[in-house]
C-alpha cells in the first residue's frame, strides 16, 4: 500500500493513519482509496496501486478525474456534486455505485462502477472511501456464462 501522507489540509483526520485502518483497506479485494474532506487521496491499496496511471496519493480526486479523463458511461461530463466522492464527503453511502468511464495512462479506457462511503469521527465527516468495481469484468464474466 502506497505509505499515507500527513493529513495537513484536514486537521480533523487522525494522523497518522493506524495500521488497523490501512489493514482495512487492504482487505478490499478491488481497488480502493482514501481520500480527505478536501478531496485529496492520503491512502490507497495494492489493487488501485496495480492500475495503469494509478490515483497518487497526495493527488486529489479533481486532479485524477481530469487526468483520467472521467466521464460518465454515456459519454457525457460528470458533474462536480453528483461524483460519488462528492456525495460521501456530504455523508451520503453510495452503496448502489455510478457507472463512470476512465482512460488509463496506457491508453485503455476502464469501465468502473464506483461505490464510496463517508468516513465518520465523532459525529463530523473526516474522509471518505472510495471502491473502483471492475465493471468491464463483470460484463466478460456474464458473457462467458451464456
Amino acid at each position: 500500500m502506497a505509505p499515507p501522507t500527513s493529513p495537513d489540509a484536514d486537521p480533523l483526520f487522525p494522523a497518522p493513519l493506524d495500521d488497523g485502518f490501512l489493514d482495512l483497506i487492504e482487505s478490499i479485494r478491488e481497488p480502493a482509496l482514501v481520500f480527505l474532506s478536501g478531496g485529496r487521496i492520503v491512502a490507497v491499496n495494492r489493487a488501485m496501486a496495480r492500475l495503469p496511471g494509478p490515483p497518487a496519493v497526495g493527488e486529489t480526486m479533481e486532479e485524477l478525474l481530469e487526468r483520467c479523463r472521467a466521464r460518465r458511461a454515456d459519454g457525457s461530463a460528470i458533474a462536480h456534486g453528483d461524483l460519488p466522492h462528492t456525495r460521501a464527503l456530504r455523508g451520503e453511502i453510495v452503496h448502489q455505485g455510478e457507472r463512470f468511464a476512465l482512460t488509463l495512462r496506457d491508453g485503455t479506457v476502464h469501465w468502473i462502477v464506483v461505490t464510496s462511503t463517508p468516513v465518520v469521527v465523532d459525529g463530523t465527516v473526516v474522509a471518505g472511501l472510495s471502491v473502483w468495481h471492475d465493471f468491464s469484468a463483470f460484463v466478460r464474466d456474464l458473457a462467458g456464462r451464456s
